[in-house]
C-alpha cells in the first residue's frame, strides 16, 4: 500500500502543478504579447508565486537527487549556462524603476486630465479635443491622455504626437 506522502503526491500536488505550469505558461505568453495583459496579469503573478512554491518543495522533497547533477560536467555546466544567460538577459532588458527623469515626466503628462496638459502641447483644451476629433478620436477635457489613447487603440505617446502635430503656430511678437 502507498504511504500518505506519495498519495498526496501523485494525487493532489502533481495535478495542481500541471494546471499551475499551464495557467502561468498562457498568462505569461498572454503577457508577452500584451494581449489582456490588464486581465491576466495578477493571476499570472500570484499563481506563478505558488508554482514556483511547488518547485521549491519538490526541490527540497529531492536534493539528494539534485544534488546528483553537479556531479556530472553537462548537467553543471547546462545550469551555470542558464542561470548566467538568466542574468544577463534580465540585465539586458530590465529596466529599472524611476521615479524621475523623461520617463517620471511622460507619465505625469499621460496620467493627467487633457485639459490640464494641453497648455503642454501649446493648445488650448478646445482645440486638443478638435485636433483628436480630427483624428477619429473622441475626448473629454477630464479625460487622460493614458485612456483616451487606449479607447482610440494606441498609447498616450500616440495621442501626444496628435496633440503635438496641432500645435498653435506663436503669433509674431
Amino acid at each position: 500500500m502507498p504511504s500518505i506522502s506519495s498519495t498526496i503526491t501523485r494525487q493532489i500536488v502533481t495535478p495542481v502543478t500541471i494546471v499551475l505550469f499551464v495557467v502561468s505558461t498562457v498568462t505569461g505568453i498572454m503577457l508577452l504579447l500584451h494581449w489582456n495583459g490588464n486581465l491576466v496579469r495578477f493571476s499570472h503573478e500570484w499563481l506563478s508565486v505558488g508554482f514556483s512554491a511547488i518547485g521549491l518543495w519538490h526541490l527540497a522533497r529531492n536534493w539528494t537527487a539534485f544534488l546528483q547533477y553537479f556531479k556530472r560536467n553537462v548537467a553543471l555546466s547546462a545550469f551555470v549556462v542558464s542561470v548566467v544567460g538568466s542574468l544577463v538577459f534580465t540585465a539586458m532588458t530590465g529596466t529599472p524603476a524611476s521615479t524621475g527623469g523623461p520617463g517620471a515626466m511622460m507619465r505625469a503628462v499621460a496620467n493627467a486630465p487633457l485639459a490640464t496638459v494641453a497648455p503642454v502641447f501649446g493648445l488650448d483644451p478646445e482645440k486638443a479635443i478638435q485636433a483628436l476629433k480630427a483624428a477619429n478620436i473622441e475626448a473629454q477635457p477630464g479625460e487622460s491622455l493614458s485612456a483616451i489613447g487606449t479607447r482610440a487603440g494606441m498609447n498616450a505617446v500616440g495621442v501626444a504626437n496628435i496633440l503635438t502635430a496641432a500645435k498653435q503656430p506663436r503669433p509674431a511678437s
